[in-house]
């Protein structure tokens, strides 16, 4: 082939790829313009930026704001500035951001089918927690919600022994002379005791003393590898640049740590189908064994690694969501002794020194609003996200009111903000900011409160965390006749991974 030819062959090639580009972006805008006419929907506003090529501004601003602890509060005021929903172009992506009720119910309920968790938070969190309902689409998350759901039930939950036994060991590790202590860390290690005693049926221990240097370095690699997981996250479409080898190894020994039980739970599923052969009258609905996520994917023959990946999925949820709830109630209940004495009273009175039953603790009225309240002021998860599957569109965002309906094209990432949304004056009165469990007697919210999700996606660990909460808050204040703050006029700080923690620490003095 001469060199003419080939000249007009590449020209030939660049001609028909401009016309295919030309031509796929008229048939989306044609494509764009029908959909938009025939729902009604409006432009959705944006966040005014310096830079509207890239978003520098807003991007480094976020950062600026994570850095210092402040990542939510600049939400806050951004949905002050341009309204409760509206996109932001950060370093290329543009974002869909919303606080408004009618949309997060849109997204998680009327049009669930719409939205999925995408590709993304996949790629982003696969390093530590493979593929499993966290982070799952499709089939794989409708069979890890199947068998996880079992372990939450009423008969589950109800059983307060379990929380006791480590509640006993969390009472024996903190001091009590009124040396300062931060119970949000021996909280932390406290959830990962219970979550993974009721997953695997084999508790870490790291609230004894005798825990092992290997259990104690699994608590410290499960904590860094959501550190990674969250930074891989803001870092958006720049995530697959992140590189931190502490983080990779943190990865290698969780997995390491859990292949290991894992390998003990597929060896007692053999067992147990080999004694069900040998007894097959025996029926599974006579067994009296406690119910386990674990046991029930090693005894479907679900291969380990994908075992590992599920056990590891909800263990995040099973301990993160807890902690952060419970740490969240001491540092109010620290810093309020006019609530801590409420509280006493109320126990008191009503359980007259006993530990609590799982009725009981439903009794347990103004316990409740506390609870309910901590959860409105500081969700565990203050933020989330979908990715829109199609063409699809929000009720709300669009117009110079935000109050017509807006397209969402394909592959729209959309952030729905529980935090902000929870601090909307327009929706739970003046008072928003402030931490008021009274309210609580007459509010009977809807999807402007949304601490665990909603529709097909609600966590199935909700009714775990409240009770496990509850009891742990209750045997506090039977424990110790006082739960003194320090700092108290200091402002919350936000901890922000995949959950949100208190960021400078609880930290407190315990008088028994």
């Amino acid at each position: 082939m001469t060199y003419n030819s080939l000249t007009t062959v590449f020209l030939c090639a660049v001609v028909l790829g401009l016309t295919r580009i030309i031509w796929q972006s008229i048939s989306w805008y044609l494509r764009y313009r029908r959909f938009h006419k025939s729902h009604g929907c409006q432009s959705l506003r944006t966040a005014p930026s310096k830079d509207p090529i890239l978003g520098l501004d807003h991007f480094f601003r976020l950062g600026k704001a994570a850095h210092n602890s402040r990542y939510l509060e600049q939400f806050q005021q951004w949905f002050q500035e341009v309204g409760s929903t509206f996109g932001v172009n950060l370093m290329g992506d543009y974002v869909v951001f919303t606080n408004e009720p009618k949309n997060v119910q849109a997204v998680l309920v009327t049009k669930f089918k719409d939205f999925e968790i995408g590709q993304r938070r996949r790629d982003n969190s696969a390093e530590l927690l493979g593929i499993g309902v966290f982070n799952a689409d499709g089939q794989t998350w409708e069979h890890g919600r199947a068998l996880v759901r079992p372990n939450f039930t009423r008969k589950q939950v109800a059983d307060l022994g379990l929380f006791e036994k480590h509640v006993q060991r969390l009472f024996q590790a903190m001091p009590t002379d009124g040396t300062k202590v931060d119970i949000q860390e021996w909280v932390f290690r406290f959830t990962l005791d219970t979550g993974t005693d009721v997953l695997f049926s084999e508790s870490s221990d790291v609230l004894l003393p005798s825990a092992t240097d290997i259990a104690r370095k699994f608590s410290w690699a499960f904590d860094r590898g959501i550190d990674g997981i969250a930074q891989r996250i803001r870092l958006g479409r720049f995530a697959r640049f992140y590189y931190d080898p502490q983080y990779t190894n943190a990865c290698k020994f969780v997995h390491n740590y859990v292949d290991a039980i894992v390998a003990k739970a597929v060896d007692r599923a053999k067992e147990w189908h080999v004694q069900r052969s040998e007894k097959p009258e025996k029926s599974e609905d006579t067994e009296e064994e406690r119910y386990t996520f674990l046991n029930a994917l090693a005894r479907e023959g679900v291969e380990p690694k994908l075992i590992r990946d599920q056990i590891l999925n909800i263990l995040v949820a099973a301990r993160d969501t807890s902690a952060c709830l419970m740490s969240a109630a001491v540092f109010e209940l620290a810093r309020r002794p006019e609530y801590q004495a409420q509280l006493r009273q109320e126990i008191e009175g009503i359980l007259n020194g006993r530990h609590p039953t799982f009725e009981e603790l439903k009794d347990l009225s103004f316990l409740n609003s506390f609870v309910k309240e901590t959860l409105r002021m500081y969700p565990p998860v203050p933020l989330n996200a979908r990715v829109a599957k199609n063409d699809t569109v929000l009720p709300r965002g669009g117009g110079s009111d935000g109050m017509a309906p807006t397209f969402i094209p394909k592959g729209q990432l959309v952030v729905y903000q529980v935090y902000s949304m929870h601090r909307r004056e327009d929706l739970w009165g003046a008072d928003a900011h402030i931490f008021r469990p009274e309210r609580w007697e007459t509010k009977r919210p809807t999807f402007e409160y949304l601490p665990f999700n909603a529709g097909p996606r609600i966590c199935p660990g909700q009714q775990f965390a409240l009770v496990e909460t509850s009891y742990v808050l209750v045997r506090l204040l039977q424990e110790y006749s006082n739960i003194g703050g320090h700092d108290n006029d200091a402002p919350w700080r936000e901890h922000l991974t995949l959950t949100c923690s208190v960021g400078q620490g609880v930290w407190v003095s315990l008088t028994k």
